[in-house]
């Protein structure tokens, strides 16, 4: 891992003068005009989707002193849900799967304090006990310029819409059947300072002792060895990752840069010798510099995109490469609360030729989504926000220039009471075998989630 560390710079930042008209700075909690989501193939088979809320008590991050409580407050919300399934997503050919789902979600606030947590529990016949039960448990405060926090948090950067390069600190369970896509994502052991730099500037340092890998389908995990199979172990790393972020927020252009060091969420494979044996799984050291904007043209139009570019500590792993990521988008809002998009998404990956083809630089191209060196495709999607109405979600199309793949996608919720909603999710991928897209055909599923929640505060 690099000796070269971020926190001499967040150090210089905290002790930067900031103007005496300086607010509080928003909470960490809020998106910051983000989007929560992730490139559905940018490691092994994920999908992302608009998440679907699941209270009606109201989020309420405090921006300066006079808006946050002098008294205690406290909200929670809890669910249960009906999961039925038309496989799995270990790439497998496994039938139907039914099961339940329980979510449990509270949160605290006084002055300046902050406390969360969020615990998830499902049938193993889900998957859900592939990640850990606690998604997150944090406490934060907020004092004039600087705002700390400190335990399991879920972190999603990015502003293009769906396809995020930047989004780089929340590994996934790809394992979990679950209608929203964002609760697969497992919460990062960390601790973060945010500083107010200016009225529209704001920088974030997070640091992070250790980083825990995706979970990865079993299609993947589960290597075939002369011996008979074996899974993979799940990763965590103990070596730290630290990450720094500077944003701008203004009347119509949001932009930010980051840079992200430490061990990959996703994990690669090293063969094993003598052959026969099972690769092992590693998690090589990144640097992960990007950036990302959003801007509205006029009332109806707007633009955005994101870059990354991920180089690797040394020697990158068998069959993989540097590589680059780019997203660049327009979209047009509807009446009715409709928001239509078309992204263009770029990937290209500075990786040499295998000399002798292995089962470990199969497997990695798979899982770091570098079958081609090459690949440019078009997204084209049609989104409701939520509380437009009983229906929310989106759909989407991502098609290859070269025709080489296709993936649809849908994500929807219809809302039939206070407490009760019906969920839908259906992804389905074609192309060659020997293509991104088309590596995850295995992964096409349909998914019906029955869920009733339940909140109250005081």
């Amino acid at each position: 891992m690099r000796t070269t560390s971020l926190l001499p710079f967040a150090i210089a930042l905290a002790c930067a003068g900031a103007p005496a008209w300086a607010q509080d700075l928003p909470s960490q909690d809020q998106p910051s005009q983000d989007q929560p989501s992730q490139d559905p193939a940018s490691q092994a088979p994920a999908v992302d989707d608009t998440a679907v809320p699941e209270t009606a008590v109201p989020e309420t991050d405090a921006t300066d002193d006079s808006a946050l409580p002098t008294s205690p407050r406290w909200t929670g919300t809890a669910s249960v849900a009906a999961v039925a399934a038309s496989g799995t997503r270990d790439l497998d050919d496994a039938g139907t799967r039914f099961g339940l789902a329980l979510r449990g979600r509270g949160e605290w606030r006084h002055s300046g304090w902050r406390a969360l947590g969020e615990v998830a529990f499902g049938s193993d016949r889900l998957a859900y006990d592939a990640a850990p039960w606690l998604r997150q448990a944090w406490l934060s405060h907020a004092s004039g310029r600087v705002e700390w926090r400190l335990g399991r948090q879920i972190l999603s950067w990015g502003r293009a819409d769906r396809l995020n390069p930047t989004d780089n600190l929340a590994p996934r369970n790809l394992r979990g059947l679950v209608a929203d896509i964002d609760e697969d994502r497992m919460g990062l052991d960390s601790a973060s300072v945010r500083l107010q730099l200016g009225e529209r500037v704001n920088a974030t340092f997070l640091h992070a002792p250790r980083m825990r890998a995706t979970v990865l389908p079993d299609g993947i995990a589960s290597i075939p060895t002369l011996f008979g199979g074996r899974r993979v172990a799940d990763q965590v790393s103990d070596s730290n990752t630290q990450a720094l972020r500077i944003d701008y927020a203004g009347n119509a252009l949001d932009a930010s840069i980051s840079i992200v060091d430490g061990p990959s969420m996703n994990p690669a494979f090293v063969d094993a010798l003598p052959p026969g044996f099972a690769p092992h799984a590693i998690q090589p050291g990144v640097r992960i510099v990007g950036a990302d904007f959003s801007a509205a043209l006029g009332d109806r139009w707007g633009v955005r995109g994101e870059f990354a570019s991920t180089t690797f500590d040394g020697r990158a792993p068998a069959g993989l490469g540097d590589f680059r990521y780019a997203v660049l988008g327009v979209e047009r809002h509807i009446d009715g609360g409709w928001l239509a998009l078309a992204q263009w998404v770029h990937r290209r990956a500075e990786r040499e030729p295998v000399a002798l083809p292995s089962l470990a630089s199969a497997l990695n191209r798979a899982v770091w989504f570098q079958t081609e060196a090459r690949s440019d495709a078009v997204y084209l999607g049609l989104n409701r926000a939520q509380f437009e109405g009983a229906l929310s979600g989106n759909v989407g199309v991502l098609q290859t220039l070269d025709d080489r793949g296709q993936a649809w996608f849908a994500n929807v919720a219809w809302r039939i009471d206070d407490h009760w909603n019906l969920l839908a999710r259906w992804q389905h991928f074609s192309g060659p075998v020997d293509t991104n897209l088309g590596a995850l055909r295995r992964d096409s599923l349909l998914l019906l989630e029955l869920r009733g929640t339940w909140g109250g505060s005081r």
